[in-house]
């Protein structure tokens, strides 16, 4: 695992929940692309939050604008809030052939960084083969 630190700025996103996780990750995003023009340029998150039945899962866009945000709210997707903060950082190359190793690596780093827990567990579709795990931990590390 080659994790590094970054400090991930706040989020503001348009959401949509997972009806099931994993099973239904796909369709959220598939509900949120159908009414954009392009998803050319468009940056997308998934959003983990453990409850206790289990996780939650929210596919997420940050609106191009105010406007675009109001419009999907008009159409009933929440806005969503995500306070920014230290993250631990993996990212995998072409993803969708690794999509096993996701929950690996979050464990992993989990492991090595522990979690912050106000926050979600994030992925970044940074392309379509590029997938970056972002974990939020203590802004406070032990030292080695």
């Amino acid at each position: 695992m080659n994790a590094t630190l970054i400090t991930h700025p706040k989020l503001r996103l348009i959401t949509t929940k997972s009806a099931k996780f994993p099973e239904g990750n796909r369709d959220a995003f598939r509900a949120i692309e159908s009414h954009l023009k392009t998803l050319k340029g468009r940056r997308f998150y998934g959003l983990v939050y453990e409850s206790d039945e289990g996780m939650e899962y929210f596919a997420g866009l940050v609106p191009d604008s105010e406007i675009e945000e109001r419009r999907f709210a008009a159409i009933g997707f929440p806005i969503t809030e995500v306070e920014g903060g230290a993250c631990a950082r993996i990212k995998l190359l072409d993803w969708t052939s690794k999509t096993a190793q996701i929950g690996v690596s979050f464990g992993a780093m989990i492991g090595q960084f522990g979690i912050d827990t106000s926050r979600p567990q994030m992925e970044y579709y940074r392309s379509l083969s590029e997938l970056h795990l972002l974990l939020p931990i203590p802004a406070e590390q032990p030292k080695a």
